[in-house]
């Protein structure tokens, strides 16, 4: 089992760059509205620190994000677990993902 992502979860390519996911606030932890795999693809990453050159760009845009729970499911969709899987346009393309909570667990 591994915990479910709000958007209040750390969601970041390995250079620090950030991504702020859409919520869907139907079913929350600790007050924060979860997210699904299809609230994170296509978001913009900001702060990513890889210096753009010739041969490295910066992570811009999510281009993936998979790793949604089979069972728990908001609007019909699974929602997005903190073993999230993504990428995304930059260089160093994998996307990571940690939940920042500990109450609700998903499979």
């Amino acid at each position: 089992m591994t915990f479910v992502l709000t958007v209040k979860s750390d969601v970041h390519c390995p250079n620090s760059g950030k991504v702020t996911p859409d919520g869907k606030p139907k079913l929350k932890v600790d007050g924060k509205a979860v997210t699904t795999p299809a609230g994170i693809q296509g978001k913009s990453v900001s702060g990513c620190t890889i210096a753009t050159s010739t041969t490295t760009s910066q992570c811009l845009t999510v281009t993936s994000a998979s790793g949604a729970a089979a069972k728990l499911k908001v609007d019909g969709t699974g929602v997005a677990l903190d073993s999230l899987s993504g990428s995304t346009n930059g260089s160093a393309p994998t996307l990571s993902a940690s939940s920042g909570q500990s109450k609700l667990k998903a499979v």
